[in-house]
């Protein structure tokens, strides 16, 4: 038999990487065209209408960029108003979209953060 030698057991592979048992965390942000399977919204509570635009009549699409993590959710420091037809708009949707769920992007088999660009409609009441 065999004499035990414990660097056998150093956790350096043969290629030089090391194995210590912990996955590397990526912080890659991918783009939605590159993902096998896009985020998808599952829940998530009525948007918002400023009352006084609903009052006004003014209505249009607000376009939300966001990253979508690994969990669902939206990382709450990547959200930007990229278009907006006013910008009593922007605060509302931000608040929605912090509270939305989504079914994560998928790449190679695995759940993956993605960038993403959502629109928000607002269509006054009585069009």
């Amino acid at each position: 038999m065999d004499r035990f030698d414990p660097r056998d057991y150093s956790g350096i592979g043969v290629e030089g990487g090391r194995a210590d048992g912990v996955a590397a965390a990526t912080d890659q942000v991918y783009p939605e065209a590159l993902v096998q399977e896009v985020p998808l919204l599952l829940a998530a509570p009525p948007t918002p209408y400023p009352a006084l635009l609903r009052e006004a009549g003014i209505g249009g699409r607000v376009l939300l960029q966001a990253i979508v993590d690994t969990t669902g959710r939206i990382e709450p420091g990547s959200m930007r108003i990229v278009q907006t037809p006013n910008v009593a708009f922007n605060e509302p949707v931000m608040a929605w979209a912090a509270k939305a769920l989504f079914r994560p992007a998928r790449f190679a088999g695995r759940a993956v953060r993605v960038l993403i660009r959502m629109p928000v409609d607002y269509r006054p009441p009585g069009s």
